[in-house]
């Protein structure tokens, strides 16, 4: 039967008593993280789940840069057929391709897709290692669509606007900037032309970089499937994002921006220094008047 319910999870002593105000329903949760930075985000959520008395479980490859056991969650490690040197090559091309600022734009996108395609083929290596693997866990159980398990996406972006096209966020090129284009939100003509195109090559570069996750979906799944159909069935999408960093646009309820939830957690500020931040925020609301004054005086 392809139906599933959620089971109170056994949750051991160690976790019960990390959070003695845990709801009442416990679940299971599977983790697929991302390597890399992205795993800043995802351990905190699955230490805090974990601490809460969710049976969370993580399944990262043998070779990695940051994954790693933690205290709140179970790990599950599988093989994957590259070494370390392998992995620190990829990291140092694509850390020497974000130092370069002065490229134009052409220069930018060929530089970047070449780069793009080295991680993407890392991704696929690394993803066939964990699909393919018939001893780690029965295959029916990967695809949520058929199980109707709900899947969350926590994520910076993907490129070529592929999360925005999947959860079918509005996307107008007269104020939505493009990748590599550097525009902002305010464009003038020419530069929404050039955006305009950008987004109508969008779709083929699209297609170009995820063809072989298209395969890879097909001879898993056995249907006429691909990334964007198994990405449009994602539940809740959150969003590594703020609109103080990026520019206003559009987004689906079922996006949930998150910007911050990688930062470290710092300590608090003195009490001398909070009064002195209070102090200055109060001299300047009060001037605050005098000087909308004089700006409309003149």
């Amino acid at each position: 039967s392809k139906e599933t319910r959620t089971e109170e999870a056994e949750v051991s002593p160690a976790r019960n008593t990390a959070s003695s105000s845990s709801s009442s329903f416990l679940g299971n949760l599977l983790v697929v993280p991302m390597d890399g930075s992205h795993w800043i985000g995802i351990k905190a959520i699955a230490e805090e789940m974990g601490r809460r008395g969710h049976r969370v479980t993580v399944l990262i490859p043998e070779i990695s840069i940051r994954l790693g056991p933690g205290k709140y969650y179970d790990t599950v490690v599988y093989p994957v057929p590259y070494d370390q040197a392998y992995l620190d090559s990829v990291m140092s091309s694509h850390t020497d391709i974000l130092k370069k600022e002065t490229e134009s734009i052409t220069e930018r996108i060929k530089t970047r897709f070449s780069q793009f395609q080295k991680i993407s083929n890392f991704i696929h290596i690394t993803a066939e290692g964990l699909l393919f693997n018939d001893t780690l866990i029965a295959r029916e159980f990967w695809y949520t669509g058929i199980i109707s398990i709900p899947t969350v996406n926590v994520l910076r972006g993907m490129l070529f606007s592929m999360d925005m096209t999947a959860t079918g966020c509005p996307s107008p090129p007269s104020y939505v900037p493009r990748f590599f284009t550097g525009y902002t939100d305010q464009m003038n003509f020419k530069e929404r032309i050039v955006n305009t195109l950008v987004t109508l090559l969008e779709p083929l570069l699209a297609r170009l970089l995820s063809w072989r996750f298209d395969q890879m979906a097909y001879q898993f799944l056995g249907e006429e499937v691909g990334v964007a159909e198994v990405l449009r069935d994602s539940a809740i999408w959150l969003l590594r994002s703020d609109f103080t960093l990026d520019f206003p646009r559009p987004l689906m309820p079922n996006i949930v921006l998150v910007g911050g939830i990688n930062c470290d957690v710092r300590n608090p500020l003195p009490e001398v220094r909070l009064c002195f931040i209070l102090g200055k925020l109060i001299a300047f609301i009060s001037l605050l008047p005098h000087f909308l004054g004089k700006s409309r005086e003149t």
